[in-house]
């Protein structure tokens, strides 16, 4: 039986490849919009992690295996990666899905992808190749996005001035909306009550990244900084988000800290978190967007090793790091990386935000402005981006 057809049976199958937490949960929503779409038929395989899972998903391994930070980073983890490409086109190949929608991980998906195209006919029993989540070719590397058109047969990008790098490439481009519209505001007195964090404390949130290498370079920096804040905030109360797959790693890293006020907050109650943050310092990435929108002022610190930083010296256009900010077009969240990624530098920056005067209506202006630019007529970015699948798959 061809497992990528529909009949009274089966519904139609996707195989889906997400290696990274964003993209796990871009994944669920995706999978849930499909089985709404397709009155529950859709069927799915592939790699995810814990929110896919509770859509339906048995992944083919842990996407922990695949949270490489950088260049130099990956260097020791490429063997194991190389088997995992190997094992997942064998499993694609096996269970002849009608379409394998890669998320974001571009070193991991676009590597599966190029092997899928060599491997398969191109004239019967295509398999479509579609990505969600455009690599920053805008940021870095333009020239990426003619070798990428060879590879996917229709680009589900999250901005709206991504499809302008990859349609004279003559790839399929389609602007989808960004999923981080989809989060429900949160609720600051209710997270301030759970808690038990009085109103006259300053809340800070604290965001390392999703990848262990993010965690174990930018906590210590952060551990400094909080250490610092509090001869110049005594009542400070700090938060730090994060996911399942890291909680562990993270509880453990600050535990050891002297600071007193450090509340973990599960992914769940993110939103509620951001709500009841006065400030936040946040790694680049999609958490900087989240911030943005939640209208909390935020400085940006990043630092990875030596090497990639050095190469990324050359080769990325640092502002464009800042999602809220390319969006904007303006450098309205402060951007801190490498050797000004340091305690007093964070410190120095964040008693000048809290000293600007008019820093809540910039706050709310800039949030009304990325909503404006990233929402397509209120529809959800799963919604439109599973009505995409499903148009790309509906002759096979």
């Amino acid at each position: 039986m061809n497992l990528s057809k529909t009949d009274q049976h089966d519904g139609p199958l996707f195989y889906i490849v997400a290696g990274e937490v964003s993209g796990d949960m871009i994944g669920a929503g995706v999978m849930k919009s499909l089985k709404k779409l397709t009155s529950g038929k859709a069927r799915f395989a592939g790699v995810g992690g814990v929110h896919m899972s509770s859509e339906g998903l048995e992944s083919l391994f842990p996407i922990e295996e695949l949270s490489v930070l950088g260049l130099f980073e990956l260097i020791p983890k490429i063997p194991k990666l190389l088997k995992r490409i190997r094992e997942t086109v064998h499993d694609i190949f096996l269970k002849k899905p009608c379409a394998v929608i890669t998320i974001d991980s571009k070193g991991f998906n676009f590597r599966i992808a190029k092997q899928i195209a060599l491997k398969q006919n191109k004239k019967t029993n295509k398999i479509k190749l579609i990505h969600i989540v455009a690599p920053t070719v805008w940021a870095w590397r333009p020239g990426r996005a003619k070798k990428i058109a060879k590879l996917f047969d229709h680009l589900l990008v999250t901005f709206p001035f991504e499809p302008v790098y990859f349609i004279p490439h003559g790839l399929k481009t389609s602007f989808v909306g960004h999923p981080a519209l989809e989060e429900k505001e949160g609720n600051a007195d209710t997270f301030k009550k759970s808690f038990s964090i009085p109103k006259d404390c300053l809340v800070l949130s604290l965001l390392p990244g999703s990848r262990t290498g993010e965690i174990d370079r930018l906590l210590p920096v952060f551990e400094e900084t909080v250490s610092k804040l509090k001869h110049h905030f005594p009542r400070l109360c700090i938060l730090i988000p994060t996911v399942l797959a890291l909680e562990d790693r993270v509880r453990n890293i600050i535990s050891e800290w002297a600071a007193e006020n450090v509340i973990l907050v599960q992914n769940q109650d993110k939103q509620d978190a951001f709500a009841a943050s006065d400030f936040a310092i946040a790694a680049s990435g999609t958490a900087t967007l989240e911030l943005a929108l939640a209208r909390v002022p935020t400085i940006v610190a990043y630092k990875v090793n030596f090497l990639t930083g050095w190469l990324a010296y050359f080769l990325v256009n640092h502002q464009s790091i800042v999602l809220a900010n390319r969006i904007l077009e303006q450098p309205l969240f402060p951007l801190l990386v490498q050797k000004n990624c340091n305690s007093d530098k964070i410190v120095e920056v964040l008693i000048s935000q809290k000293n600007r005067k008019n820093i809540a209506k910039e706050m709310e202006l800039a949030s009304s402005t990325i909503r404006k630019r990233l929402d397509i007529d209120g529809n959800t970015s799963s919604n439109l981006a599973a009505q995409a699948i499903l148009n790309e798959t509906k002759d096979l």
